[in-house]
């Protein structure tokens, strides 16, 4: 009888372990399509976005602050099915953000690096950042940036996606899009 618990038992965790990979993978997908329909997509032009975003209720100021990491600007929840996501945009600075609470890392990265390592002609891709720092409130922080770019060209357009594998991360991913100078 004990064996015949056991494989039950072993059986019901890999089950269980399987539903939330399948869950991280598709909370990595959907974020990668945020942060793809919203941030890439409209980052020449964000003002359009946020015009469009006037219909929509955005965070309390003071929930806001806590993606805006000190900067003025605004954030709004993003509604999917797969997990919690919110976009920031800064009012002084070309820059979009996607958070998303909880996703596979590892997928994330990929979908992430497939986005933004393929620019549309003329420009030209360049990583310009691969490196992983430790944290307190995240455990391991990944953090990989991607340059688009013309040459004499006076702004790039710089994509950046911070990945937190540990289970216990406040944030799991947040992606950004900024247009800077080189």
């Amino acid at each position: 009888m004990l064996p015949k618990f056991i494989t039950v038992i072993l059986m019901l965790s890999l089950a269980s372990n399987s539903c939330f990979a399948d869950e991280a993978e598709d909370q990595a997908n959907s974020f990668a399509s945020i942060y793809a329909s919203l941030c890439l997509k409209n980052l020449t032009n964000l003002g359009a976005l946020r015009e469009q975003l006037k219909q929509v209720p955005a965070l309390p100021q003071e929930k806001a602050e806590h993606f805006l990491a000190g900067n003025i600007g605004d954030a709004w929840p993003v509604p999917d099915k797969n997990g919690v996501f919110v976009l920031a945009l800064l009012r002084d600075k070309p820059i979009c953000l996607v958070y998303g609470r909880r996703a596979n890392s590892e997928v994330a990265r990929k979908l992430f690096t497939d986005l933004v390592t393929n620019a549309p002609s003329p420009l030209t891709t360049k990583q310009v950042l691969n490196e992983k720092a430790q944290t307190t409130a995240n455990g391991e922080i990944q953090t990989v940036s991607y340059d688009w770019s013309v040459p004499n060209a006076p702004k790039n357009l710089l994509f950046t996606l911070s990945t937190a594998a540990s289970e216990t991360a406040d944030i799991q991913v947040l992606g950004s899009a900024a247009i800077v100078s080189p």
